[in-house]
């Protein structure tokens, strides 16, 4: 399969750049170098795990383990991107990944998250290929060594978001997070890589509020809906942008 093109997406979090063992690592990891199609879209997530783990392991870092909730919210985002052609840690509608974690960070009273996004074509779309990429940008890697964390969902759907055919291309979501329960003596207090989940009393000013106004509604009328959607849409989006800007 000839050589064609991968596309990466991570949190913009600043980390040194050094070479990755994924190489060394593909061939103790079943299905690592096999398109998700060929292999099976199981096998390839158990083959993107493996390889992760074999990258903190190299380090000493604690092994990821998979849970559920993280890995139905990375499924889903993965076939959002390849159904609705985007690629974003916004979705189209205004979604941001504290959006998409929120059912996983539940009543915690303390948690971090990340996203890893990637889609490739060929022989790039294999998980050794797409681990390769993220290991080589340094937010990924970020991500990926990030001792903090100590779960994982990883989301795979045939396909990408260019619409490349689903047999020889694939879209990969990585969702990671560690939590703590609402129950433990800890103080309070929430973190996140690319965004948190807590409340701000900081005030948005009037032109802030009308320039997120304005973004909302592009994003509102950016898919055909009906009238009543794109409110909905709208509202939602405004509710995700005005909290973000409280945070900054």
């Amino acid at each position: 399969m000839r050589r064609t093109r991968l596309t990466i997406l991570a949190t913009a979090i600043a980390a040194s750049l050094t070479v990755s063992a994924s190489s060394a690592h593909a061939a103790a990891c079943t299905g690592a170098s096999l398109l998700p199609a060929v292999a099976s879209v199981a096998t390839a997530k158990s083959a993107t795990l493996c390889l992760l783990n074999a990258e903190r392991g190299a380090r000493g870092l604690v092994s990821l383990s998979s849970q559920p909730t993280l890995e139905t919210t990375a499924t889903s985002y993965s076939q959002a991107m390849v159904r609705q052609s985007f690629f974003s840690h916004v979705s189209p509608g205004g979604q941001t990944v504290s959006d998409r974690l929120a059912s996983y960070v539940g009543s915690a009273s303390s948690w971090r998250t990340g996203e890893n996004l990637a889609w490739g074509e060929g022989t790039l779309a294999t998980p050794s290929a797409i681990v390769r990429g993220w290991m080589a940008s340094p937010s990924h890697r970020t991500n990926i060594l990030n001792g903090a964390f100590r779960e994982i969902g990883i989301g795979i759907a045939g396909g990408t978001p260019k619409g490349s055919l689903p047999a020889i291309s694939a879209t990969y979501t990585t969702h990671f997070g560690t939590r703590t329960p609402a129950s433990s003596s800890s103080t309070r207090v929430s973190v996140a890589s690319l965004s948190t989940g807590t409340r701000s009393t900081k005030r948005i000013s009037a032109k802030k509020k009308k320039q997120i106004s304005k973004r909302c509604h592009r994003v509102a009328r950016r898919t055909k809906a009906s009238k009543k959607t794109r409110t909905a849409r709208y509202k939602r989006c405004m509710r995700t942008q005005l909290r973000a800007a409280k945070k900054r």
